[in-house]
């Protein structure tokens, strides 16, 4: 398997950053232990990945495959008829790469390329970050040879790694330094924001007018609502609130919040797990299975975080739950403490560690 003295490890999935960011921490770890290694992404033209992958540093090969699940009847049939084709490509990267080991991470490329590797006996992994599992993963943890997860309940059988996590959140955690004397909340609602969130913190504010003294407020709002929301914040008693389109690096700005308000995907639930900080977790509604309340259950179950579901969710139960925690400074350094204890800092190495043990035992 793989060049003459080369270890090959390919990766397969993708679709969204919470797929595609782990992939990428998982990949780094694996080259940075042996020169002799390289790492091959595969995923689809429709993802995220063609985007970040390539600036990362990595080949990524494509194969044409799309979603069955939550699609109407016509893209069902399209995508059905998709799947012999992408099996074929996903077979043909497998012959030109000759990967010893193949990872799934989760996304429309994860099935054919996996179906594909054990079929020619190759070993596979899957990672699952969420705390349910997608279709696609849920089918191939019945045939790989290992399963890793981010929650314990995600899928059977499978070894719990946690989520790569990017490290400047671990060695940003603690105590945040309060010099003036006031409270922060941090509201992101992804890299393209969210339009949930920014809504239902514009009418929050009013809400909140009681703390205008004792609260600092950095809002993520996107670019495309950026002014509208600037201009609310503005009519508002946070006119000095810093409201921008994108927050980069964001680890130093969890680092300095009191409480976060965000959704809850598996890297961001990672990410607050990893700085230790207290948070108002909004599910995504639309999310696949769920996926993202459940998620949020779990950091709830643990005392890390209120949520609070989009169907009950408005602007004056918004208010009163950030009014709770800001006022309440131990409560709000009780539920980062609770967050932290989810937090899996060897996520990665133990994740790479599991690809070089099945490598040597199959």
């Amino acid at each position: 398997m793989g060049e003459k003295g080369v270890t090959t490890l390919m990766i397969a999935g993708g679709g969204t950053g919470g797929h595609i960011y782990p992939a990428i921490a998982i990949a780094r770890e694996f080259v940075a232990r042996d020169a002799a290694r390289r790492v091959v992404f595969v995923g689809t033209a429709r993802g995220l990945e063609t985007q970040i992958v390539p600036k990362s540093g990595f080949p990524l090969e494509l194969i044409d495959v799309g979603g069955l699940k939550g699609m109407g009847g016509a893209n069902v049939v399209r995508n059905v008829l998709r799947l012999p084709r992408g099996f074929v490509q996903a077979w043909s990267h497998i012959s030109r790469h000759r990967p010893n080991v193949v990872l799934g991470v989760g996304g429309y490329s994860s099935g054919p390329v996996l179906v594909a590797a054990g079929m020619r006996g190759i070993p596979t992994i899957i990672h699952e970050s969420n705390a349910f599992p997608g279709v696609t993963n849920r089918i191939l943890a019945r045939f790989a040879t290992k399963v890793a997860v981010a929650f314990p309940s995600a899928l059977p059988r499978a070894i719990v790694t946690g989520n790569p996590i990017r490290q400047e959140f671990f060695e940003n955690s603690g105590q945040r330094p309060t010099a003036n004397g006031k409270r922060r909340l941090l509201i992101f609602g992804g890299s393209q924001g969210s339009h949930v969130l920014n809504e239902l913190m514009s009418g929050a504010l009013l809400f909140l007018a009681p703390l205008k003294d004792r609260l600092e407020i950095v809002h993520q709002t996107g670019q495309r609502e950026l002014e509208r929301v600037q201009a609310n914040y503005r009519a508002s008693a946070f006119s000095s609130a810093r409201v921008v389109p994108y927050l980069d690096p964001i680890a130093g700005e969890v680092a300095n919040a009191d409480l976060v308000v965000s959704r809850a995907g598996a890297m961001t639930i990672g990410e607050l797990a990893a700085a230790g900080r207290a948070s108002i977790l909004v599910p995504f509604a639309a999310a696949t299975n769920n996926h993202q309340e459940i998620n949020a259950r779990v950091v709830e179950k643990a005392g890390g975080a209120i949520v609070i579901t989009e169907s009950k969710l408005s602007p004056e139960r918004l208010g009163l739950a950030i009014t709770e925690v800001i006022n309440d400074p131990d409560r709000a350094a009780r539920m980062g403490a609770a967050a932290k204890t989810l937090a899996h800092p060897d996520a990665t190495k133990k994740i790479v560690d599991l690809i070089e043990l099945i490598q040597k035992t199959t």
